[in-house]
């Protein structure tokens, strides 16, 4: 029986500071708060509100830049370094222990997959530096961002999930954690900020990191 492994990638396999590092030298540049810029910025990218209707995440990067030059008063300051930004997000890095995590779960026969509120100009070099294979389903393929069950229920339709073959991996509490209670998934949350939960949905495992997994599967 095929047995599959469902990851969010940022924040989980990816470190975000590489773009959001990025805002704040750009605001250096720019001669605005580099602190207020990235906070700013990290908000808009994570308000849902943004995301309907959808737009590909490019889209959504480069209105959130707009947007950041808007709420500093100024005039295509952040926007003109769009291609720096997206550039910076094709460059994450992986988290220490994760490439080996991956190459362990791999070892013991499971499916990996990925499921990121991305795009296909952006993703493939994300994958690309976890340097095992995976399987994407980006934003973009369903036309909706995690937390919707319509990404959830497209993917697990397409393979079949089931108590018994499938576990869900993410860092993202409101996106994937909440979503994986409501329809059934077992889940690990990668709770790498000790964070509480917000909702009474809980994962049926936590971790600090990724390799702390390998206990559990």
């Amino acid at each position: 029986m095929p047995k599959y492994l469902t990851f969010d990638c940022y924040g989980t396999l990816l470190q975000e500071d590489g773009t959001y590092d990025t805002i704040a030298q750009l605001a250096r540049k720019i001669g605005v708060d580099p602190q207020l810029a990235r906070d700013r910025f990290m908000a808009y990218q994570s308000d849902r509100n943004n995301m309907h209707p959808y737009v590909d995440y490019d889209l959504l990067t480069r209105n959130n830049l707009i947007h950041l030059d808007y709420q500093f008063g100024l005039k295509h300051q952040f926007e003109r370094y769009f291609v720096e930004v997206l550039t910076a997000h094709r460059n994450l890095k992986p988290f220490p222990e994760v490439i080996r995590t991956l190459q362990a779960l791999q070892q013991r026969d499971y499916h990996l997959i990925m499921m990121s509120n991305s795009a296909w100009d952006i993703i493939p070099a994300n994958a690309a530096a976890l340097q095992v294979p995976f399987d994407i389903w980006t934003a973009e393929d369903v036309h909706a961002y995690k937390p919707d069950l319509a990404f959830f229920k497209t993917v697990a339709d397409h393979y079949g999930f089931t108590a018994d073959n499938h576990w869900h991996i993410a860092a993202g509490y409101a996106s994937d954690i909440v979503p994986a209670d409501q329809l059934g998934w077992k889940s690990i949350w990668i709770n790498r900020d000790n964070m509480a939960p917000t909702t009474p949905a809980v994962p049926t495992y936590a971790a600090a990191t990724l390799d702390q997994v390998l206990q559990w599967l």
